[in-house]
């Protein structure tokens, strides 16, 4: 279960990790955590969301996180729902290849919700896996639940194919 945070706490990285042992696991930069929170907090009370950029490490097991865009031009959403554009993306994401980033998949914000992916995301999702054009297979969902301004939390969740792993968040040692 995601851990809760107050607003008064700095945005720090993150790492979410398959508690199966899979050797999946994803990284979230503070920049990236900072972003997301921010573009949740101008949207208010509605959904919002953006894409993910970073790279994969060397064995190919580890999608870290260094940018979480705001939601794109010609996106739409309400409460409960969220159409993230795509104005703009393929230049952002031509520019960032330059640097060896890539895109790693998608975030959004269910706000004063949980962090589980609903019905909805889990067929978007498994969408972007099968097309091509994203060259993502394994595309990375990160959702932000509860109220950016009181107490937050965050989840990962990879999917393939027809399937989907939700990470846990890696627990760091105290001291």
């Amino acid at each position: 279960m995601p851990t809760a945070r107050s607003c008064a706490m700095k945005p720090e990285a993150l790492e979410f990790r398959d508690p199966a042992g899979s050797g999946y696991a994803v990284w979230l930069s503070s920049g990236a955590v900072a972003s997301v929170l921010a573009a949740a907090d101008i949207a208010g009370g509605c959904e919002t969301g953006g894409i993910l950029i970073g790279r994969y490490d060397h064995g190919g097991w580890t999608a870290e996180v260094v940018e979480a865009t705001p939601k794109p031009p010609g996106s739409h959403a309400g409460w409960s729902w969220f159409h993230r554009g795509d104005a703009g993306l393929r230049e952002l994401l031509e520019a960032r290849w330059a640097a060896g980033h890539h895109y790693l998949g998608e975030w959004h914000f269910h706000p004063g919700g949980a962090t589980a992916p609903s019905d909805t995301d889990k067929r978007t999702m498994w969408r972007i896996a099968a097309d091509a054009a994203y060259q993502c297979p394994q595309p990375v969902l990160v959702i932000l639940g509860g109220t950016v301004r009181s107490r937050w939390s965050l989840s990962a969740t990879v999917f393939q194919g027809g399937s989907y792993i939700q990470l846990r968040e890696a627990r760091r040692p105290v001291g």
